[in-house]
């Protein structure tokens, strides 16, 4: 149902020039597990016990807006604008920060400031309805988010080696699946039993909980040379962000000649308008169309969840004997067939048909475009390419929302759902129309790449890395 975006896999394998070693960054270093040093469980208990507070926060947020105001339409653009307008703003500033601070110290400070927005998003959530200070609230918390996810994604290249960040990346996945296939239906339970502010609070304990473990059992990590003082990581940030905005004519020219890499972007972006109006309109789907509790919908989360983890542990199995451009396609057409399924399901036993469908799909989806961009664009236009796919899939989603919040009110839930649906179909057409007779480098035949050839190159440590929810 929300599904990864191909824009940001190709940075996974990135590591530091001089990172510390594991062992020193622990306090208590333990024995490895599969080839990991204990460090990196540590930190994934952090990142699953935030995430399951980010479960009842993100449910509570959408039940509690959607039952209190009267504007359910604008209200519910609004908050969803209120998570993704921060990435916009923020997220070269955070990359700059990432690359030079202590991440110890960014992850602690994120954690300490997002349990406080939540006790005080739990004070209003008891004493009035959702208004202004609840928007600015949920925006601050989204900020602290963008810093904390740049940090983790730079984080994990320093916990381990390089040739096993594809079994870190994987295990990260795998557990944040997990986590998704029961978190919502608890939050929802909560909602349901005590309100908004319990589940406000619940996600504040999370975060002081994640905070403390890495207080206790992660050392600061070892400095060598001078600091960079904060202002100059913001004015470098800054300019970073102002060379990729100046690059996007570059960038443009570059994809327009590259008919495989602008056709598979093209197509992925059906996937930025169905995740998107799946977002916004769900709710109102189960509400208006179904007849049922809005906290149905945690519901129907965790079945996409646990079908999802199903999905994940197979792709590992079977993903070594597909054609990365023909998956890529195959998935795109079953995201069409959920969507029409959803939007026309009469009841909620087609609605969990066409849930299972997209998430069945999403994790082969997940690594067919991963390796679809690293495969059809040269390495050194990645950087550029990747920039500009990034602001398109912003600017896509704040048009999506602000459509589907005009379509839902005027037509309902349906066409909605619907209409992104046929919108991811003319995309799939367009796409693969473009990609026609082009295959990636990897599907190209080779005689250095038989089973006999000796290998060119290490671990190229490809897989993507799973966003932290935020």
């Amino acid at each position: 149902m929300t599904n990864a975006r191909p824009g940001q896999k190709h940075v996974t394998a990135k590591v530091a020039s001089a990172r510390p070693k594991p062992a020193d960054m622990m306090r208590h270093p333990g024995r490895s597990f599969v080839g990991l040093p204990g460090t990196f469980f540590v930190f994934l208990s952090t990142i699953a016990v935030s995430n399951l507070g980010d479960a009842f926060r993100v449910m509570s947020l959408n039940l509690w807006f959607y039952e209190e105001t009267p504007d359910k339409e604008l209200t519910r653009v609004l908050l969803l604008l209120a998570g993704v307008v921060p990435g916009m703003l923020f997220a070269p500033i955070a990359g700059a920060i990432a690359d030079r601070f202590d991440l110890r110290k960014t992850f602690i400070a994120t954690m300490l400031i997002r349990g406080a927005l939540s006790v005080a998003l739990a004070v209003v959530a008891w004493s009035v309805a959702p208004g202004a200070l609840a928007y600015v609230l949920v925006f601050s918390a989204a900020t602290a988010s963008v810093f904390f996810a740049s940090s983790a994604f730079v984080f994990v290249p320093r916990l381990v080696r390089r040739g096993m960040i594809p079994r870190a990346n994987s295990i990260i996945q795998a557990v944040s699946w997990a986590l998704a296939s029961v978190g919502p239906a608890l939050a929802a339970l909560a909602f349901a039993a005590y309100g908004p502010s319990v589940a406000f609070l619940l996600d504040a304990v999370s975060f002081l909980v994640s905070a403390a473990l890495l207080q206790v059992l992660i050392r600061p990590e070892p400095t060598s040379g001078e600091k960079t003082p904060l202002r100059v990581s913001i004015r470098t940030g800054l300019a970073e962000a102002a060379d990729s905005i100046r690059g996007i004519p570059e960038a443009v020219g570059i994809l327009a000649r590259n008919r495989l890499a602008l056709g598979m972007l093209v197509a992925s972006y059906g996937v930025t308008f169905t995740a998107g109006v799946n977002s916004f309109g769900l709710l109102f789907l189960l509400d208006d169309e179904l007849g049922l509790p809005v906290e149905t919908l945690g519901i129907v989360l965790s079945w996409n969840g646990l079908i999802a983890v199903v999905a994940a542990l197979l792709v590992g199995v079977f993903v070594k004997w597909v054609k990365v451009k023909p998956s890529f396609l195959v998935c795109l057409a079953f995201f069409v067939v959920a969507q029409f399924v959803m939007g026309m399901a009469p009841h909620i036993g087609v609605l969990l048909v066409g849930v299972g469908i997209s998430a069945l799909v999403n994790a082969p989806y997940n690594v067919a475009v991963t390796s679809l961009f690293q495969t059809s664009v040269e390495d050194e236009h990645l950087g550029r390419i990747g920039g500009l796919d990034e602001m398109a899939e912003n600017v896509i989603q704040i048009l999506v929302f602000l459509s589907a919040g005009i379509i839902v009110a005027v037509a309902g839930p349906r066409l909605a759902l619907v209409g992104a649906g046929v919108v991811a179909l003319v995309l799939l057409c367009l796409g693969a129309t473009l990609m026609r007779g082009l295959q990636p480098r990897e599907d190209v035949d080779d005689p250095e790449d038989s089973d006999d050839a000796a290998p060119q190159h290490g671990d190229p440590a490809g897989e993507e890395q799973p966003r932290p929810a935020s």
